[in-house]
């Protein structure tokens, strides 16, 4: 498919210089010929499990590196959180936590599953139901492929190498960074050049290995200054212009009633609502999409769903 000569076009254009060799246009065409007469479903695509981003944005690209962005609070983890929890049952995820502790980053985990108050894990105060609700909750993470690495300062050589590890030994094929403005090394002290070398470096990481690595990030304060319904937009990308650039995809993260914007353009409640914006797509669609949040628990859901209703075989939908 389409996606497999854009990979193979960027790996000779790539390598060039070390192998001076170039790939022949035929023999490019032949492997996608090849790839489009098997109708077999392409096996570098993953579903998110949210049904109209998959729908527009045909899923995760293995081989892509995919920026998310939000300002502060806007949900950028309840988003990673909830994605790792919907394609870990059969894809094995890394998630590299920046920002939270372990423990706090399994009970958003917890949270997503059981629709329970974060805060009410960190200090419990539940009711006999809800323990034993979140006593069932090891037997349903089992079914999951999710690895994490609370990350402490690593060089680029070290997060490589540790990735290609987790790669080999546990086949995993998305790679979650949460978030960019927190990760530090040895490298260039100069702030942009810096964040530069980690997109660049996540980049190569998601090509070489063929995996999809989704990076949060932080975006500047400019939003919050300007005027109008404060959609971000990609010069609101934070510290440099190589996030933009080495971006494969980069996704926003907006929620109307942050800026207390409670009805829409279209006269529509905009309580609960979660807006992906896809504002840069090498290989697809831009546009937006909703999802439903839940404001207290680490929940997201399809935006036809409902929210409030608990099932512990919701991660469980796509295991056959």
């Amino acid at each position: 498919m389409l996606f497999q000569l854009k990979n193979f076009i960027n790996e000779a254009e790539d390598h060039i210089s070390d192998k001076g060799k170039a790939i022949c246009i035929s023999n490019l065409t032949a492997e996608n010929l090849i790839l489009l007469n098997s109708r077999k479903r392409d096996e570098n695509l993953i579903e998110t499990g949210f049904n109209e981003y998959d729908n527009l944005f045909g899923g995760l690209l293995l081989g892509e590196l995919v920026v998310v962005g939000g300002r502060p609070s806007m949900g950028k983890t309840q988003l990673l959180v909830n994605l790792t929890l919907n394609v870990s049952i059969k894809t094995p995820v890394l998630y590299f936590t920046f920002d939270l502790s372990t423990s706090v980053l399994t009970n958003c985990f917890i949270s997503a599953i059981t629709n329970i108050d974060v805060s009410m894990l960190l200090h419990p105060d539940l009711t006999v139901e809800e323990k034993k609700i979140v006593n069932r909750v090891g037997g349903t993470l089992n079914s999951h492929k999710i690895f994490i690495n609370e990350s402490q300062n690593h060089s680029l050589s070290d997060l490589r190498l540790f990735c290609e590890n987790q790669i080999n030994e546990r086949g995993i094929k998305i790679i979650i960074v949460d978030y960019l403005q927190l990760m530090t090394s040895n490298e260039s002290s100069i702030r942009h050049l810096k964040i530069g070398s980690f997109t660049n470096e996540l980049r190569r990481i998601a090509k070489d290995f063929n995996v999809c690595v989704i990076v949060s990030s932080q975006l500047s304060r400019s939003v919050e200054i300007r005027g109008g319904d404060k959609r971000p937009q990609l010069s609101d990308l934070k510290d440099s212009g190589a996030i933009e650039q080495d971006a494969d995809k980069v996704i926003f993260l907006y929620r109307p009633e942050y800026y207390r914007i409670m009805i829409n353009e279209d006269g529509m409640d905009t309580t609960g609502i979660l807006e992906l914006i896809m504002a840069k797509n090498r290989n697809g669609n831009l546009g937006t999409v909703k999802l439903k949040r839940n404001s207290n628990a680490t929940r997201l859901k399809n935006y036809g769903d409902n929210l409030s209703n608990f099932d512990f075989n919701i991660w469980r939908q796509n295991e056959n």
